[in-house]
C-alpha cells in the first residue's frame, strides 16, 4: 500500500467508530445481508415465529492486498463468466451432476 496508507487502518475515536458501525449495521440492513441466529443461540421463547436477524458478518476497512492480484482476479472473472455461462447452458451435464 505504499507510504500513502501508513497508519491503516485508521485510529477512530469511539463518536467516529458508533457512527461507522450503526452505518454498516443500517446499509447491511437495508440490503438483506442479513442472517439468521442459530436456534441454539436464541432460545424458541424469545423467538417463537423465528423471525429474528442480526446483520452478516463485515468488516469496518477492506483488507489491503496487492493490485497485481486484483488485476489477475478481475482478468479471470472474464473467463470464469464464460465458463459459468456454458455451464448453465449444457442441461445434460447438469441433471447428471444432480442426480449423483
Amino acid at each position: 500500500m505504499g507510504d500513502i496508507y501508513t497508519n491503516y487502518p485508521p485510529p477512530l475515536n469511539p463518536a467516529q467508530k458508533e457512527y461507522l458501525v450503526t452505518t454498516i449495521k443500517d446499509w447491511a440492513t437495508q440490503n438483506g445481508l442479513l442472517v439468521r441466529p442459530a436456534p441454539s443461540f436464541v432460545p424458541k421463547e424469545i423467538d417463537p415465529s423465528g423471525v429474528l436477524a442480526t446483520n452478516a458478518p463485515v468488516t469496518l476497512f477492506p483488507s489491503p492486498f496487492p493490485k497485481a492480484c486484483f488485476n489477475e482476479a478481475t482478468a479471470l472473472q472474464t473467463v470464469y463468466n464464460r465458463l459459468y455461462a456454458a455451464i448453465t447452458c449444457n442441461e445434460e451435464w447438469i441433471g447428471k451432476i444432480m442426480e449423483e
